[in-house]
């Protein structure tokens, strides 16, 4: 016979098993109706007559865990897999002991709460995203019997601020002219990145995994794939968005064939000579870090901060927002609005004290 009751706003059902010749509880909680409810429970003892039913798993939630990116996860990207990896041995080490049918939302309240003590809010936001959809899966699956994921909050450190992440238009003019003061034949295969960086406003492992034949005419460059520096392989780009192709000055691009002749004749643009790989991430940014350091700027940013640099210039310069997001291959303009909200702020405070004298005059 099931119970059904109600608990606060949502009911809750129960139904009692025999497994193995013993009888024990299943439940589960969370139905906005009596009806859901009811009907769950008719479900379940229809199923112990075909016996069909199983009850809570006992397996601690951090091998449940794995067993869920190798189940439903298979086709995860290489990147995507090492962050699983991570978040695997995080749960090793906060939730090693919680065994799945046994987590509630206190639990993970205070794991949460720990984990913002130690790492940054982006970090701790995938992490319990990854923990909100295998437990949905395992609230689906009736492996548990209501969701413990359910309006919990969490923080985390703050990382750079938005203001050390893009150079300013005087440090980056002054980058781009210490990098040109060199002669073509001497510049190397970080100074051309650094300086395609700038003109493009491209990711690192989109610009590493750039191939001569992606230099089109009508001077644009298409960007249609991706280099993982880890496994040493071409990938496609981080999202469908992400394949474009991206205006250049036709200067550079005559530099950049220039460069070529004298440089390297390899299928990867920025390939290092003697080997069958790009340039390293470290490398450029090692790189780049020099450049900075030499003419003492007061932002010491990473190569990605080249990325911000281009976007951000560009929108300073008045140029139509959803062209910079197209140009940078955000998925949405949205994307490209929380990125540069301080930027645009700033502009906006620009505009409305132009707008106040245009309307003073008239």
């Amino acid at each position: 016979m099931a119970y059904i009751t109600k608990r606060g706003n949502s009911w809750y059902a129960r139904v009692s098993v025999k497994l193995n010749g013993k009888y024990t509880k299943k439940n589960k909680g969370g139905f906005k109706t009596k009806a859901q409810a009811t009907n769950w429970a008719k479900l379940q003892e229809s199923n112990k007559v075909t016996g069909n039913i199983t009850i809570p798993d006992k397996q601690l939630y951090p091998a449940y865990f794995r067993n869920w990116v190798d189940l439903y996860r298979a086709d995860a990207t290489n990147s995507a897999k090492r962050w699983y990896k991570f978040a695997a041995k995080v749960f090793d080490e906060y939730l090693g002991n919680v065994r799945l049918d046994q987590i509630t939302r206190p639990i993970l309240q205070q794991f949460l709460n720990e984990l913002a003590l130690k790492y940054s809010f982006a970090t701790v936001k995938k992490i319990k995203t990854y923990l909100t959809q295998s437990l949905k899966t395992a609230l689906y699956d009736d492996l548990i019997s209501k969701d413990p994921t359910t309006d919990l909050k969490y923080g985390g450190q703050k990382g750079k601020s938005s203001e050390l992440k893009f150079l300013e238009e005087p440090q980056m003019r002054a980058l781009i002219t210490e990098i040109e003061n060199k002669p073509l034949p001497e510049r190397s295969e970080s100074d051309m990145m650094i300086l395609l960086a700038l003109q493009s406003g491209a990711r690192y492992e989109e610009l590493a995994g750039l191939t001569w034949s992606d230099i089109m005419s009508g001077n644009k460059i298409s960007i249609n794939k991706a280099w993982d520096q880890v496994d040493k392989i071409i990938k496609p780009t981080k999202t469908k968005s992400s394949k474009r192709n991206v205006s250049i000055s036709p200067s550079f691009i005559t530099d950049l064939y220039s460069w070529k002749k004298g440089h390297n004749a390899s299928d990867f643009v920025f390939q290092v000579e003697d080997t069958d790989y790009p340039l390293t991430s470290a490398s450029v940014n090692k790189q780049l870090k020099r450049y900075l350091v030499k003419i003492k700027s007061p932002k010491v940013i990473t190569f990605h901060g080249l990325r911000h640099t281009h976007a951000s210039w560009l929108l300073s310069q008045g140029i139509d927002i959803k062209y910079v997001s197209e140009r940078l291959g955000h998925s949405s303009i949205t994307m490209t609005l929380e990125v540069y909200t301080h930027l645009l702020h700033s502009t906006r405070n620009s505009e409305d004290e132009r707008s106040i004298n245009l309307l003073e005059n008239l």
